[in-house]
């Protein structure tokens, strides 16, 4: 899956170097697509600074958490050190049997 990001975000920037952000709730599939850490949601304002690109991650199979997903979401819109940043938001989960109609929220 790394190598989609890769090509993805190496036509927005072509061969410069870019500190891209993976972001997204607990159980979203960060740790899948790329092999992080665990939870660290108190801690991603420490990594807001020079961040070129953010990828926030979604579990589209999560419809208790939808609400909570979007206004994270949301609140790292509205934080200044990201502001002129790329962003993707990732629906990831596709092939669960509970994942969210494409037109939800």
């Amino acid at each position: 899956m790394g190598i989609v990001f890769t090509r993805l975000f190496s036509s927005v920037f072509g061969n410069r170097e870019a500190r891209i952000l993976v972001l997204g709730l607990d159980n979203a599939g960060k740790t899948t697509i790329l092999c992080g850490q665990t939870s660290i949601r108190p801690y991603w304002r420490c990594y807001f600074p020079n961040t070129q690109a953010i990828i926030y991650v979604v579990d589209s199979s999560d419809t208790d958490r939808l609400v909570t997903a979007k206004e994270e979401f949301h609140a790292i819109l509205e934080e200044d050190e990201l502001k002129g940043a790329v962003v993707l938001v990732y629906a990831n989960k596709q092939v669960h049997s509970m994942m969210l109609p494409l037109q939800s929220h």
